[in-house]
């Protein structure tokens, strides 16, 4: 088929237009990594940035006509709760495109509204509150210690150690930086000791769900378990600390139970194709659901990926389901 690959601005390397080379800068990327398969695979491949300018990207998609796009773009000009608009001009072109849609999008990019769906539906999530720009305080009926996150944002961004607020003034002064900074609401949610698990599911109709994977602290010195910037992008930190991404090693019941959970959530947040959604397990085995990402890093080693191999499929098995699982669908 003819194929474009659609990217975010900043991934796009002008020495290595179209990941033909696998230079340096890109040979690490998921932009690298999927173009580079989808060839192997057999198809003319096009690589696409998303530009700012958005006559500059419809009249780049409307030359190239692909048969279908694989959609690895996370935001426009910045600004992550553009991702669905992209999904909706992809639809307005009348293009086939890989991955969640507008409504997934737009669940699970707020963080407060999939949080309040998904507990509607009577799956557990922590206690929670989204602060707007100019307030710092929450509800007394919320328990310290609280995680103070971006409310939109994804992969860790704006979470560190200090995102962990145990007191009122903890709260204050992270909230206050994070609206400062991030120009967005903050989430504060009740911190759910545990296991932090991740689940990673293709499917449409039908669901396959692969193998747990989990991120394991190893090491009580490396202070509260939480999945930051840092433990998911710094390698010699891990190292340092003693924390792993690694398989989970679940009892066959509880392995069970949490694939049942990780499909549910998938359907309610009506994800395509692929996603993953992280969940934390408590000492006491109940599962919390934590968020979930539609259209997850499909990078060679990452948690994806890692769960398919696990599950026998290899990567270009992967990316060749994924790119299925969007034609069967329909234009």
């Amino acid at each position: 088929m003819k194929m474009v690959v659609l990217i975010d601005p900043e991934a796009w390397q002008p020495d290595d237009a179209q990941f033909e080379e696998g230079n340096e800068e890109t040979v690490l990327d998921v932009e690298f990594h999927v173009t580079e398969t989808l060839r192997e695979l057999g198809h003319e491949v096009r690589v696409i940035p998303f530009d700012a300018d958005i006559r500059t990207t419809i009249d780049a998609l409307t030359e190239a006509a692909p048969d279908m796009v694989f959609n690895l773009t996370e935001h426009h000009a910045g600004e992550r709760r553009m991702d669905k608009h992209i999904a909706t001009l992809l639809e307005l072109l009348r293009l086939r495109y890989t991955g969640a849609g507008p409504v997934g999008l737009t669940l699970c990019r707020d963080k407060a509204l999939c949080k309040r769906l998904l507990s509607h539906h009577r799956i557990r999530v922590p206690r929670f509150i989204m602060l707007p720009i100019g307030k710092t305080s929450v509800p007394k009926r919320l328990a310290y210690p609280l995680m103070v996150k971006p409310g939109f944002e994804d992969g860790s961004d704006g979470i560190s150690l200090a995102s962990l607020a145990r007191n009122e003034k903890d709260l204050a002064e992270r909230v206050a930086m994070l609206h400062e900074r991030m120009k967005q609401p903050v989430i504060c949610e009740e911190f759910i000791e545990g296991r932090e698990i991740y689940i990673s599911i293709t499917g449409n109709q039908r669901l396959h769900v692969y193998p747990a994977r989990e991120v394991r602290f190893t090491n009580p010195d490396a202070g509260p378990q939480i999945a930051t910037a840092r433990v998911k992008l710094d390698e010699a930190y891990r190292r340092k600390w003693g924390i792993e991404f690694t398989d989970a090693r679940l009892p066959e019941d509880l392995a069970a139970r949490v694939a049942r959970a990780g499909r549910r959530i998938y359907r309610l947040l009506q994800l395509r194709d692929y996603g993953r959604i992280d969940i934390r397990l408590t000492p006491e085995g109940q599962v919390v659901f934590l968020e979930a990402n539609p259209n997850p890093d499909l990078t060679m080693g990452d948690e994806v990926a890692e769960s398919a191999r696990r599950d026998g499929v290899d990567y270009t098995q992967l990316i060749a389901r994924i790119l299925n699982l969007a034609l069967r669908r329909g234009p």
